[in-house]
């Protein structure tokens, strides 16, 4: 959708065919997928005491099937991966989707016991998914005002849910606290309690905040449109979930924090599309 709409709209030269890009999507979608059945795979024991209903392996597969599944995902992502990456002759980037791969197994494998360090490794995989445009499809040595505006908005909302996911993972952590404490992991809130825990999600929810602030008024008097998008649909919802969160003490005040944070990550990435309207 961003190629199609944004990058054509807006005259940005890029490097890759359609076929390229969705090839592109599909490779980050499988790696990401894989990513979601391991961490599933490791994660049997807590989530059978943080939320019971939600377990999928063991109730509708069994551990050995779940990680045939794994395997399948994660080969045919890297395969292809592997493939864009030569076709482009760029043998370097497939490094970018072996890293990935590793990235998301050694998290739910080990990191995601680890205080913040989990949360780091998730929130910098989760930037980079949006950040990787610029790496692929953008062509570099064309340096229009356009390109670079572009560009330059892709690293920011990459900051953007960086910081945002990092945000939700602390508070999720929050959520998971007493599963966690069984099975004797050493996340955030485990290290120094919920309550500080919540107060550096809050003290991080200043960061996504001031970024967002410096769109809207750099960009208010050339794309009212979209400034007025980000205003609405990112920039107060994030303000208000930030203030629920200084109020929320109870797992089912955090639970609704993380799916807000989620929906207002989602729309402040989208964003980027309605760019093309003020052309």
């Amino acid at each position: 959708m961003l190629k199609l709409l944004v990058f054509n709209f807006l005259n940005v030269d890029t490097n890759l065919s359609l076929i390229q890009f969705i090839v592109l999507i599909v490779s980050i979608l499988l790696i990401t997928a894989a990513g979601y059945v391991i961490n599933d795979i490791y994660d049997i024991k807590t989530d059978l005491i943080n939320k019971p209903s939600k377990v999928i392996i063991t109730k509708y597969f069994s551990v050995e099937q779940a990680k045939q599944f794994y395997l399948i995902l994660n080969t045919f992502g890297i395969i292809l991966g592997i493939g864009l990456s030569l076709n482009i002759e760029e043998p370097t980037f497939s490094l970018i989707f072996i890293g990935a791969s590793l990235l998301l197994y050694f998290y739910a494998k080990k990191l995601k016991s680890k205080p913040l360090i989990g949360n780091i490794v998730v929130s910098f995989l989760v930037a980079f998914s949006i950040l990787i445009l610029v790496v692929f499809d953008i062509n570099q040595s064309i340096q229009t005002k356009t390109q670079q505006l572009v560009s330059s908005i892709i690293l920011m909302l990459s900051f953007f849910a960086f910081f945002l996911t990092i945000i939700r993972e602390i508070i999720k952590d929050i959520e998971d606290v007493n599963g966690d404490y069984n099975l004797k992991m050493n996340t955030l809130p485990i290290l120094i309690g919920k309550k500080r825990a919540k107060q550096t999600a809050l003290i991080l929810c200043i960061i996504p905040i001031s970024l967002l602030l410096y769109l809207i008024l750099n960009y208010a008097t050339t794309y009212q449109f979209t400034v007025l998008y980000l205003l609405l649909f990112t920039f107060i919802p994030l303000l208000f979930v930030t203030l629920k969160l200084f109020y929320s003490t109870s797992i089912k005040d955090f639970k609704k924090i993380s799916l807000m944070l989620k929906v207002i990550m989602f729309l402040g990435i989208n964003s980027l599309l309605f760019f093309s309207f003020n052309t």
